[in-house]
């Protein structure tokens, strides 16, 4: 489960030290503080930080106070539909909206990279051909977030 998470966050860009700790937190019988998370996992106090930070922001862990202890600790919010939704909101879909815009920046500076002498037509043609393939898959992205939105 820890490789697992590990990886799975690694695909989409996150440090694999945030899926390692969801894993460990997952199947974990007790709550754990950041110093269990370093010590079990062998990441870095700063890793186990951020990455329980970013997992209580998508409501995927929550910070647990134990009685007679001053550290925080940690525990997994046992629904995963929680982790998918936050991941969602928080990371996936801001992504897909400023990309469009990143597409839009792109091809107006090609176009102005070809005015300016910088590409010759055919490599403006390739890459424009190449950006309008992506825009074309960022569009479909678009139109099956509001659906995937209701399954999550």
């Amino acid at each position: 489960m820890i490789a697992a998470g590990g990886r799975l966050c690694q695909l989409l860009g996150l440090p694999r030290s945030t899926g390692q700790i969801y894993g460990l937190l997952y199947l974990s019988t007790r709550p754990l503080s950041l110093d269990d998370l370093v010590e079990q996992l062998g990441i870095s106090k700063a890793s186990a930080s951020t990455g329980t930070r970013l997992l209580c922001a998508w409501g995927a862990i929550q910070q647990v106070w134990l009685a007679g202890e001053r550290r925080p600790h940690f525990e997994v919010v046992a629904e995963v539909g929680r982790l998918v939704r936050g991941c969602y909101t928080e990371f996936i879909k801001p992504r897909l909206t400023s990309s469009q815009r990143r597409l839009e920046s792109m091809t107006s500076s090609l176009d102005e990279e070809l005015a300016h002498g910088l590409l010759t037509p055919e490599e403006h043609r390739l890459c424009a051909n190449r950006l309008t393939n992506l825009a074309r898959l960022q569009k479909k992205l678009l139109r099956i977030a509001p659906v995937a939105e209701k399954f999550i």
